[in-house]
């Protein structure tokens, strides 16, 4: 995937741009002022934008199931059902843009860390428990810091149990086992919303050692290959995906390494004639038949997604950055 074909995609994209920018969704409007024009608008101009996501379409909707400015689903936990409760909200909500300058936001967290922080350090699906979970704490370490608590000494801690949770091999796993997995990506992902002047010296370190984990691997490669990580779905939660890799190992700086070229080329040739991309997926759901749990849906799968087409662009994007300098 050469620097002239990224650039040349790019510069098709004024159409598309235009349609991520349509007032009808506030958050994706935000979203790309804020990561794909040039030149990037002032901190007051996305503020404003900022300011209407929860107003209507995607965050209005989830804002609207919330019970007491609070909680999802149930009181009781954060975690289930899947999808429905308060946790999963949460991520897409961090993901739209929102922080804890809403109240709502604000509040929903103070009751995940009240019920979820384990003893341990990160974070557990269980109330109360002990032990903490990789998925859980790299997922809602990702979303944390995007939601203005990087400082809370609550992530701090999940921080750091991420890092010490490094396998001998860069990896990670969720279930315990000895060797790393591409499926285990939440940490990585999580690293990569750390600001580099707030990386300490082990997190460094484990963005290296995990980075070329994923890369020796070429972000698609382990055992037989998965069908699942070829599919472009959102939300992310824990799958992985072709786009899940890039996404982090971009913002972690590694648009310029070749190994990325492979999973790069899978999500350029799944881009429509019109420049949009489909969403292919939506977890939850496998051959049009639900689990025993309700998807959370932003769009509708096999049309053109404002958010796999955001997240596409933005990978395109870091990667022409790299290979300009």
């Amino acid at each position: 995937m050469n620097s002239y074909r990224v650039a040349q995609f790019l510069q098709e994209s004024e159409n598309v741009i235009e349609w991520l920018l349509d007032p009808s969704e506030p958050s994706m409007r935000f979203l790309t002022s804020r990561d794909l024009l040039t030149p990037e608008p002032s901190e007051r101009a996305l503020g404003r934008l900022r300011k209407n996501i929860g107003d209507r379409g995607w965050a209005f909707e989830i804002l609207a199931r919330q019970r007491e400015k609070t909680w999802w689903a149930t009181k009781k936990t954060c975690y289930r059902p899947k999808f429905r409760s308060t946790i999963w909200q949460l991520q897409v909500l961090a993901d739209l843009g929102l922080t804890k300058e809403d109240v709502r936001i604000a509040n929903a967290v103070e009751f995940w860390f009240d019920l979820h922080c384990a003893k341990d350090g990160g974070y557990s699906p269980e109330v109360e428990s002990r032990r903490s979970h990789l998925c859980t704490t790299g997922n809602m370490v990702r979303s944390l810091i995007r939601m203005g608590y990087l400082n809370d000494e609550r992530v701090q801690s999940a921080i750091k149990w991420l890092v010490d949770q490094q396998l001998p091999d860069g990896g990670w796993d969720c279930f315990g086992r000895l060797n790393g997995t591409l499926d285990a990506w939440e940490a990585m992902s999580a690293f990569a919303e750390i600001p580099e002047n707030r990386r300490t010296t082990e997190i460094r370190k484990a963005i290296e050692h995990g980075s070329e984990f994923f890369l020796r691997r070429r972000l698609l490669h382990e055992g037989a290959p998965s069908r699942r990580w070829l599919q472009l779905c959102y939300p992310w939660h824990y799958f992985y995906d072709a786009l899940v890799g890039l996404d982090f190992m971009v913002r972690l700086g590694y648009g310029h390494d070749r190994r990325i070229d492979e999973a790069l080329s899978v999500v350029v040739s799944k881009r429509r004639p019109d420049g949009k991309w489909h969403l292919e997926g939506v977890p939850g759901t496998r051959a049009g038949k639900r689990y025993p749990v309700s998807p959370l849906k932003l769009e509708t799968p096999k049309k053109p997604s404002k958010m796999i087409t955001f997240l596409a662009l933005r990978v395109l994007g870091k990667v022409s950055e790299r290979h300009s300098h």
